[in-house]
């Protein structure tokens, strides 16, 4: 899986953060403006609790735009359909068990009409303690110039899911994926 012509310069970054906390995963306190510098405008932190909750702890201005993530502070399972809940949380009991990373492409169609592939990069990191427990994701979109409308939370569903790839950390990932809308095993 190669999906990285929008990403080479998170995942150089990516590859150069310290990794003293955790065999092959950097601390969220290596996720700074220091060692993140330009990209933080792209990116957003959350932290990860148990079933149905993932915290938004923070949310860079450009991803904020993209994805629709206004609320630090806010549980983004809060956010999202009902129905959806069960399937997101399979997918981050994925992402931190395992640990692995995920590159995910979401349709997202705002309350104006627009639509719009939004790219992400989710990637586990830990905590001082090297507990896996927090996400840095990094976005990427072409969201139409002058749109600043919101986007429902039924528009954050499964069937918006139009790429999900799982990406080996170091310690494996899981084949399945979804391809043009259709899950694969």
């Amino acid at each position: 899986m190669n999906k990285t012509e929008n990403f080479d310069e998170f995942l150089t970054v990516w590859d150069s953060l310290p990794r003293t906390e955790h065999a092959f995963l950097p601390s969220k306190q290596s996720c700074n403006p220091a060692l993140l510098g330009a990209l933080l405008p792209q990116c957003a932190i959350f932290r990860y609790g148990d079933k149905y909750k993932l915290d938004i702890i923070f949310v860079g201005t450009e991803m904020e735009h993209l994805s629709g993530l206004t609320a630090v502070g806010v549980n983004y399972y809060d956010m999202v359909a009902d129905e959806f809940k069960p399937a997101l949380h399979n997918y981050h009991q994925t992402i931190f068990e395992t640990p692995c990373g995920a590159y995910i492409g979401d349709v997202i169609t705002t309350s104006m009409g627009a639509n719009y592939l939004f790219e992400t990069m989710q990637f586990p990191i830990c905590d001082e303690a090297g507990t896996v427990n927090h996400l840095l994701a990094y976005g990427f979109g072409r969201r139409p110039t002058g749109d600043l409308a919101t986007r429902d939370i039924s528009d954050r569903s499964s069937q918006h899911i139009r790429e999900l790839h799982y990406m080996d950390l170091g310690a494996g990932a899981p084949s399945n994926c979804i391809i043009n809308f259709e899950p694969h095993s």
